[in-house]
């Protein structure tokens, strides 16, 4: 066949295409009910997914209706079974990468030694367990090919490897994947399953006789897994996205389509390379998510499309795939009995000894050490792997086959019960409970979060004033990009230090040229950040609501943006110490939450005083509030409750920060004047307000109580604004 020659891909036959579309169906509907009956049994997914896929199988359909079986699976079709298969291995290779996208590379340095003690004692043992246990059964359940000692090495791996994406499925289903023990358990997850297709290639090899030349390459696959997540991967990830961020930005965000394109294009091509030196392709698809997770240009919206994708489809239509072809009627075979007994219990045994004395030498807390002895019996995609594998080279018998699928399903069936009890006793280090603590109030953020946030280098005491807020505001983790924009036609001499405002944290100066302060802005905040913060000068100009450049920066951003705008007394704070009081007017709402998020952050940070500040126009005393606090989500809509209501909710978020702060009702018909009065008062120091940005033809409309606000008070203000779609959320 030449170049010149045309390409023909063989159509399926009408008969093939209809059974296909059947099987899928059947499939995914039968996986997803049992999937749900499980979740009413208190069992993860994964149990009801697999069980769906022995029901359909020879053990009840086949045994049941044996003509209908044979129309759905019919044998001696290689096309058939290549396409279910096909879907299948995409399925896992989907699956693997939303687990990547969850696997923290920071926290688990952090965990090294626990999680490599983990890991090895989880290998180690039911390792030398598997292959014993291998050398004593029955050789009735060997195939035709290989010997003793390859069988032996495929029990050995079949026993000994944890399934990463079971495991993944049970800790995510279970709420554990932010838990050290769950990010152990992960990590051992992951060097079990990079094992396991080690030594299963081994065992490959020695089938045919050529594992001296399989080890190399294997081996060179594991550098190549290495090389891809930690030096080369991330930097061309990274640079990737950005470009594709940066070609389809608009001013309303990202198209989400190309991020989810790229994102699968990266994670198949490095399916496909790992794939090509021997090591199982899924493997590349979960390095993938781990560098895709990684980087910052990377798209909150691609990981959640792809991870209900994964859930609603790939997941289910995997592992119901994975239980057909196991035989659960060889059971009552005396040598198949005898092989999965000995899986279950020696299998069970094993691991968790292995697992619970490498968490004892790495000093974890008792709960812990039985949770991950448990979570690291799942069993599933290693098992379901070396299986058929084994029956594809000869060297397991169907009942083998029968047993390691059995062992799996009895095992990893087990777990979720166990593991809710141990995971209810275990309290966690005061590290972990800090960390938690503040990664939930993170995520129930709606500005303050951990992206990376964009700040305006405008040099002078304006661009300084901005960076203290942001820095008080902030965790300390969370890094910062400091811009800075000069005129094309001018030589850029870079962004102004903000290294002492924003303190020990990551900091990222980039000098950009172009004729449009707003516009260089703009497009660098569609690369991956949480937020734009830039100052504002005291006075705005008389054609604008702040200034030209806050105007139409807030016009044009789809990201929340802070604008600190400077006034008298500002400049003392930038030396540091305590502000004045901190007020916050309370309304209720996204807009009024991001103000409270940001001004108990400065509090926080500084130990100012805050005073939350509501005004309602009849009925109200504190001691009303004081009563109706405990059942506040009750009220009616009288202006009364709703103060009690929204007052509420402020202290109640208030006392999650650990703050006390103090509150003041003002009864006034407008709402604007009255704001202005407290704002007025001589302890205010600083005024935080919220607002949503909503469009117009004359520009930016902040709505008439903020506007207000800006144009009356004289205090330091920070004004934090929502894009109208983010508050629409």
């Amino acid at each position: 066949m030449t170049a010149l020659d045309p390409v023909r891909l063989l159509p399926l036959s009408a008969r093939e295409q209809s059974v296909f579309w059947v099987e899928l169906a059947v499939l995914l509907l039968t996986a997803r009910l049992l999937g749900s009956l499980a979740l009413r049994l208190r069992q993860p997914r994964v149990i009801g997914e697999l069980a769906a896929g022995v029901i359909l199988g020879p053990s009840v359909f086949g045994a049941l209706w044996p003509a209908g079986f044979n129309w759905f699976l019919p044998s001696g079709q290689p096309v058939q079974s290549a396409l279910l298969l096909s879907v299948a291995t995409i399925s896992l290779a989907l699956l693997l990468l939303t687990v990547g996208f969850d696997t923290d590379l920071d926290l688990l340095r952090q965990l090294g030694r626990p999680a490599a003690a983990v890991s090895a004692g989880s290998l180690l043992l039911p390792l030398a367990a598997g292959f014993v246990v291998g050398l004593v059964v029955p050789g009735s359940l060997r195939g035709p090919a290989g010997g003793q000692v390859a069988f032996a090495l495929f029990i050995a791996i079949a026993m000994g490897a944890s399934s990463l994406p079971v495991l993944a499925k049970i800790v995510s289903e279970l709420g554990l994947v932010r838990r050290d023990f769950g990010q152990i358990a992960l990590a051992a997850g992951t060097l079990n399953d990079s094992v396991g297709f080690v030594l299963l290639a081994i065992a490959t090899g020695l089938v045919g006789g050529n594992a001296a030349s399989q080890l190399p390459r294997v081996l060179v696959g594991l550098v190549l897994l290495g090389a891809l997540l930690a030096v080369f991967g991330q930097r061309l990830v990274d640079r990737l996205l950005r470009s594709s961020r940066r070609r389809v930005g608009t001013k309303h965000g990202t198209a989400p389509q190309a991020s989810l394109a790229l994102s699968l294009v990266i994670a198949l091509a490095a399916a496909a390379l790992i794939q090509v030196v021997g090591v199982e392709g899924a493997l590349g698809a979960f390095v993938a998510g781990v560098v895709l997770g990684r980087s910052r240009f990377g798209q909150s919206g691609t990981f959640r499309t792809l991870e209900q994708l994964s859930s609603a489809l790939f997941a289910p239509l995997y592992f119901a795939t994975a239980g057909l072809e196991a035989n659960f009627l060889l059971l009552g075979r005396t040598p198949v009995a005898l092989a999965f007994g000995l899986l279950v219990v020696v299998g069970a045994i094993a691991k968790y000894l292995g697992s619970y004395l490498g968490a004892t030498w790495a000093r974890l807390a008792g709960p812990d050490r039985v949770a991950l002895g448990l979570l690291l019996n799942s069993r599933g995609t290693v098992q379901i792997i070396v299986g058929t594998v084994g029956l594809s080279t000869g060297v397991l018998g169907e009942g083998a086959y029968t047993a390691i699928v059995a062992m799996s399903m009895a095992t990893t069936v087990l777990i979720p019960p166990l593991l809710s009890g141990a995971a209810r006793r275990s309290e966690g280090t005061p590290e972990e409970r800090l960390r938690l603590s503040r990664e939930a109030q993170l995520a129930a953020n709606l500005v303050v979060r951990g992206e990376r946030i964009l700040l305006l280098s405008r040099g002078g005491s304006l661009g300084q004033l901005a960076a203290r807020v942001a820095h008080l505001a902030w965790p300390p983790q969370t890094a910062v990009t400091v811009l800075s924009v000069v005129d094309g036609d001018q030589e850029s001499t870079g962004p102004a230090n903000f290294d002492q405002p924003l303190g020990a944290r990551d900091i990222e100066y980039r000098g950009v040229q172009g004729h449009s302060v707003a516009e260089e802005l703009l497009a660098e905040s569609m690369l991956g950040y949480g937020a734009i913060v830039l100052g504002a000068p005291e006075r705005a100009d008389p054609a604008s609501l702040l200034s030209p450049l806050a105007d139409m920066v807030l016009a044009g951003s789809h990201l929340p943006v802070v604008v600190v705008r400077r006034q008298r007394g500002s400049s003392e704070w930038m030396e540091g110490g305590q502000l004045a009081t901190i007020v916050v007017p309370v309304s209720g709402g996204r807009a009024s939450r991001s103000a409270q998020e940001v001004a108990f952050n400065l509090a926080q940070r500084t130990g100012s005083p805050v005073r939350l500040v509501h005004v309602v126009s009849r009925g109200w005393s504190p001691r009303r509030l004081l009563e109706r606090l405990p059942r506040q989500r009750g009220f009616g809509r009288s202006g009364a409750a709703a103060a009690d209501l929204v007052l509420g909710e402020a202290l109640t978020m208030a006392a999650e920060y650990g703050l006390e702060v103090s509150v003041r009702v003002r009864r006034m018909a407008a709402v604007g004047e009255a704001l202005a009065l407290e704002a007025a008062a001589s302890d205010t120091g600083m005024l935080v307000v919220g607002a949503t940005v909503r469009q117009t033809d004359s520009g930016p409309f902040l709505g008439h109580v903020a506007e207000h606000l800006l144009a009356q008070v004289e205090p330091l203000v920070v004004l934090v604004a929502l894009p109208a779609a983010a508050s629409a959320i």
